[in-house]
């Protein structure tokens, strides 16, 4: 029996497509084709993110850094005693620098930050500076938006200090934003923090003012009893009253005293504990200008964008050579692309 020769083998179509693996120097023969244009496009892109970074108005920073200060005396002594119990215990509303943040940009500081007068003599809030415009409409969270733009305010693990950084290419605008954003912050927290010793306090007012009305009424009494009966026989009942009306006073007396050594606790107890803000790094006299970086953004853009080239001169010219084979793949490959709406072809109309 002959063994079949090479014509006697079905004959191989010349455009069957087999994948034998990627192959290197045909993924770089478009590349190497049209280097010119993707590198005349690269320079051309770079160039124009750096005329469009030039063109930007330079802004200007206005940086703070702050310091929280509070009184943990009696928070740890309190809490050693109650670790030695078994017990935890709870300090309150306590300035951290994370929460001191989070005032710096809450809606309520943000808010009322842009609805303040941009000067004293002046109709003109700051909000309306800020965009440019007169802004007639009383959104708070839409002041808070566009506020933040230019608001970053990051703490400090370690040491704890907190810095804000506003940037705007108003300086005067900026230095504006930076100080009444840490001042609104910190009267917040002051206000906030120091509420339960404030009630504290409150409470104490109020306990003097019954401690003294007990006792004007406990004197009043016995002036009454003393008016009605000029002189009283020993072991009578007047006489036994009397001695009553003595001891309601020097009760209500004892209990005068003790409310207000309270009352004057407490207010030494509200000072005490009423944290601090401490602008350690105020604003200079003259802000700093902010760096555009025209060339890192230049060579970054030029990089991004000549990566970017070259991933579609192959995604261009793996698709266009898929296109061209007959294999049942790429028949598969130009079904799908044809369901796409820009390659469907149109119907011609009819008559």
């Amino acid at each position: 029996m002959r063994r079949p020769t090479g014509s006697d083998l079905p004959a191989q179509p010349d455009s069957a497509f087999v994948e034998d693996g990627i192959d290197a120097l045909r993924l770089m023969t478009p590349l190497i084709e049209r280097w010119r244009k993707i590198l005349a496009w690269s320079i051309f892109i770079a160039l124009a993110v750096a005329g469009i970074a030039s063109l930007i108005p330079r802004k200007y920073k206005a940086e703070v850094t702050l310091t929280p200060v509070v009184n943990n005396k009696s928070g740890s002594a309190l809490g050693g005693i109650a670790a030695l119990a078994g017990a935890t215990l709870s300090s309150g509303y306590q300035l951290t620098p994370d929460r001191m943040v989070e005032l710096l940009k809450s809606r309520t500081v943000l808010a009322g930050v842009g609805k303040s007068r941009a000067q004293p003599n002046s109709q003109t809030t700051v909000i309306d500076r800020f965009l440019g415009e007169h802004y007639d409409r009383n959104d708070d969270e839409e002041i808070q938006n566009h506020l933040s733009r230019v608001i970053d305010a990051g703490a400090n693990k370690t040491t704890g200090t907190i810095t804000l950084t506003v940037q705007h290419p108003d300086s005067a605008l900026a230095r504006i934003i930076a100080s009444r954003v840490v001042d609104s912050a910190s009267q917040i927290f002051v206000r906030t923090s120091k509420a339960q010793a404030q009630q504290l306090r409150m409470a104490q007012d109020g306990r003097v003012q019954i401690a003294k009305s007990d006792l004007s009424a406990a004197e009043e009494r016995l002036r009454e009893f003393r008016f009605s009966n000029r002189t009283t026989s020993a072991f009578s009942e007047a006489s036994l009253e009397q001695q009553r009306l003595s001891r309601d006073i020097q009760l209500a007396e004892q209990v005068y005293t003790q409310a207000v050594t309270d009352q004057q606790s407490a207010y030494a107890h509200e000072l005490e504990e009423t944290p601090t803000v401490v602008v350690q790094d105020p604003l200079p006299a003259n802000l700093p200008k902010v760096r555009k970086r025209i060339i890192l953004k230049t060579a970054i853009a030029g990089i991004v964008s000549f990566v970017v080239l070259c991933l579609g001169v192959l995604l261009f010219d793996m698709t266009r050579r898929r296109l061209n084979r007959s294999d049942p793949e790429s028949d598969r490959f130009r079904e799908a692309v044809s369901t796409l709406p820009r390659f469907r072809r149109r119907r011609p109309a009819r008559l």
